[in-house]
């Protein structure tokens, strides 16, 4: 059985780029597995907390709170990160908002890189990712044609704290100019379904 999770961060329904992407890639998914189990975490719908001083108690099991209020904030946290460490894909679909990703998609990752879940500490200074056998693709929108520059700081990011957490493979599917005006939708999407589809064909890892 394979296990996606399907993470979206874009504040738009209608005309959202990043969400058109995450449909043809779910789209792909169940003709190629049937039986996949996907698992949609709309981080608009559904917004994420903030980090809190309760939260990060929590994390590093530091003393000097009411544990109750601890236990208490800990618990999207816990949900997120259970889906995290279900998954044999994790999907990230993002529009590219001032350089980087959406402040719910930050928030997302902030509650799921966790000491003792997804990364441990092996020796004074050392660490190492527990999210061994998963891959992760990230389905990005852009309203210009910023991929391949400096100014491009989603992918830097995502790569480092997929890196960070153990994912073996994080791959990056772009769908560019989207606010220029010779932007062709449908060819847009075609040539990035060609992607979507290779990384699929590939195979997803079963945890």
């Amino acid at each position: 059985m394979n296990n996606f999770l399907m993470v979206t961060a874009s504040p738009r329904y209608t005309d959202s780029h990043s969400r058109m992407l995450s449909d043809r890639f779910a789209a792909l998914v169940r003709g190629r597995y049937p039986e996949a189990i996907l698992v949609d975490r709309d981080l608009v719908a559904d917004p994420p907390p903030m980090l809190t001083n309760e939260m990060i108690h929590g994390f590093f099991r530091k003393p000097g709170l009411d544990q109750k209020q601890v236990t208490a904030s800990l618990t999207v946290s816990d949900r997120y990160t259970y889906e995290l460490l279900s998954a044999d894909c994790v999907v990230i679909a993002t529009p590219m908002y001032n350089f980087n990703v959406p402040a719910t998609l930050k928030a997302w990752i902030d509650l799921v890189v966790r000491s003792g879940l997804t990364f441990e500490k092996v020796s004074d200074g050392q660490l190492r990712g527990l999210c061994k056998g998963k891959k992760a693709i990230v389905l990005c929108s852009m309203g210009g044609w910023f991929a391949k520059k400096q100014i491009n700081l989603v992918e830097p990011y995502l790569r480092l704290v997929g890196d960070f957490i153990g994912l073996e493979e994080v791959e990056f599917v772009y769908i560019e100019g989207t606010a220029t005006a010779t932007f062709d939708q449908e060819k847009a999407l075609l040539a990035a379904e060609v992607q979507m589809q290779k990384f699929i064909e590939d195979g997803v890892p079963t945890t």
